[in-house]
Order: C-alpha cells, then structure tokens, then sequence
C-alpha cells in the first residue's frame, strides 16, 4: 500500500498545509529563463482517507516531459523506480522483481496512477507568454481540457483543471536566474491531498542520459496495463 500511494504523488493531484510567505525578490530573474532541467531529493507526503504516508527519494527532470523518480524506504533500498519519457511509462519494483512499461494511456484507471499523465502539467510552473504580472488566466492545458491559472507577481501560485485537480506553487526562490517553487502541493478530484518538497535542487544542469534510465535487468517486465493497485 506504501508504493501503491507513493506513486501516487507523481500525479498531478493534490493540496495543502501551511505555507511560507510568497517570495517577491525578483532582482536576480532573468527574463524569458525557464526551467530546463531539475534535479532534487524530495520529500513528500500524503493524506487520503484515513491514511497519512510519508517518504523521501530523488527526482531528475528535463523539459518537457522527461522524468526520472526513485523513491527509497526508511532503510535507504529502493522502493520504486518511475521512468517517463514522452508517453511512455515504465514502473520497477526492485522487492518483488517485476517492472511495468507501456504507453501512459495503457493505465488501468482502477489502480490510481493515472496521475502520471499530469506530471508535465504539473511541473510546468512558469507564467503563460504574454500573461499579466497579477491575475487569472485560462487556457488550454497542456495535457487538454481547459485550465484556470493564479499569478501575482509575476508568480503562478495555483493551476487547476475543470475536472478538479488542482495544483499549488509555494516558497518560491530563484536558481540559476530562474524563479521556482520549492513546494508543491496537490489534491486530487477525489480529494487525495498531496504535498511534494524539493531539497537543495539544482536548475539548468547538464543531465546524462544514463541519470534518466531505469534498471531492467533481473526483473519481470510486464504490459503496463496489466498493472494492478499497490
């Protein structure tokens, strides 16, 4: 059940506890800087029915939609791997020996990670071109459908979709002249509320490609659609 609600994490679906003050400062913003590639440990929580789980891992990213994310147990083992690359999703569980892989459509919707299909609108966190400094904007998301941005100061602080999910950019700072969040928090439309940290990230470094390839070796690899609920 841990990994089971773990991953879900990865999904865009969550929200929030307390927060710290909006970060203003934007004297070390360089205009029209995104974020490229990011790389954190990570801490995160989540509550959802009576449960309330909690875990830490490490995260690589590089935009637009290429992840990496493992995910290790109070004893410092692997829990779980997530590999995304486009639409391609490849889960591991190096404790029972099988790996899933298969395109993120091929999710059956009864285990709960659809979320995976988020994560691009998830870590998109930068304003719209052309958007006002303070305001709500609405436009289409990235993954469909329409979505609701917040933005003051030049910051997005929330995004939500009309189906429900709904996301939540917190303690901004800026690296490498780029202004990002170093919290996250998310619910879902089913109300699972979920709350991502990242520590001591670094922004728009070199990324090998090696850092983004999950291990397979010794392991039973399966359809992705034969997954089940963890």
């Amino acid at each position: 059940m841990f990994r089971f609600c773990v991953l879900i994490i990865l999904s865009a679906l969550l929200s929030a506890c307390a927060t710290k003050p909006l970060f203003t400062d934007n004297s070390q913003v360089v205009p029209g800087r995104v974020v490229e590639t990011l790389s954190s440990s990570v801490t995160l929580s989540l509550r959802t029915g009576e449960k309330n789980i909690s875990g830490r891992g490490f995260m690589v990213y590089r935009r637009p939609d290429q992840m990496r994310l493992i995910l290790l147990s109070p004893f410092g083992t692997t829990v779980m791997e997530a590999q995304l690359a486009g639409e391609r999703l490849t889960l591991t569980y190096p404790a029972d020996g099988v790996a899933y892989q298969g395109q993120i459509k091929d999710l059956p919707p009864a285990t709960g990670q659809r979320g995976f299909a988020m994560l691009r609108w998830v870590l998109d966190s930068e304003p719209p071109i052309g958007a006002p400094a303070s305001g709500v904007v609405e436009q289409q998301a990235s993954q469909g459908g329409q979505e609701q941005i917040t933005i003051k100061n030049g910051l997005v602080l929330e995004k939500s979709l009309k189906s429900g999910e709904q996301v939540r950019y917190r303690n901004h700072t800026v690296l490498a002249g780029v202004r990002l969040p170093l919290e996250l928090q998310m619910e879902s439309a089913e109300g699972d509320r979920i709350r991502l940290v990242l520590e001591e990230p670094e922004v728009n470094t070199e990324l090998e490609e090696p850092m983004f390839n999950v291990p397979l070796q010794g392991l039973r690899l399966f359809p992705l659609s034969q997954l089940k609920a963890r």
